[in-house]
C-alpha cells in the first residue's frame, strides 16, 4: 500500500505532502510508514490519501475488540517487535530492514 500526505500538517513535520510513503503495517487503523527520516512511525490514516491500495500478500490481519485493524507481515507481527526495534535490538532492526527491502524490491 502506498499513501501520500493530503496536505502539510504542522503536527507531522517529518512528512512531506509530495512524497509517496510505503505502508509497512497497520496498527489500530494507524499506518506505520517510513517517514522522511527513515523511521517507521505510526500516523493516523486519515491524514493520508491512498495512492495504491495493493497490500503485501503475506500480511496477517486481525481486528481488535472495537473493530480496529492490525496488519503486518509475519516477521513484524510478533508481540513487542517494534519495542525491540526502537530499543535498538540488532535482531529486530535487521529483521525489519530485511522485510522492508524485500517488500520494496517486489513492488518495483
Amino acid at each position: 500500500m502506498i499513501v501520500k500526505l493530503k496536505e502539510r500538517n504542522n503536527d507531522y513535520t517529518d512528512l512531506s505532502p509530495d512524497q509517496s510513503y510505503f505502508v509497512v503495517g497497520i496498527e489500530a487503523n494507524d499506518y506505520r510508514i517510513l517517514n522522511d527520516y527513515g523511521k517507521p512511525y505510526l500516523y493516523p490514516s486519515n491524514i493520508f490519501q491512498v495512492v495504491n491500495s495493493n497490500e503485501p500478500d503475506d500480511w496477517i490481519t486481525e481486528f481488535g475488540e472495537e473493530g480496529e485493524r492490525y496488519s503486518y507481515s509475519p516477521d513484524l507481527n510478533e508481540v513487542g517487535f517494534f519495542e525491540d526495534y526502537f530499543d535498538g535490538k540488532e535482531g529486530a532492526i535487521s529483521k525489519f530492514w530485511h522485510n522492508v527491502n524485500q517488500k520494496l524490491s517486489n513492488a518495483a
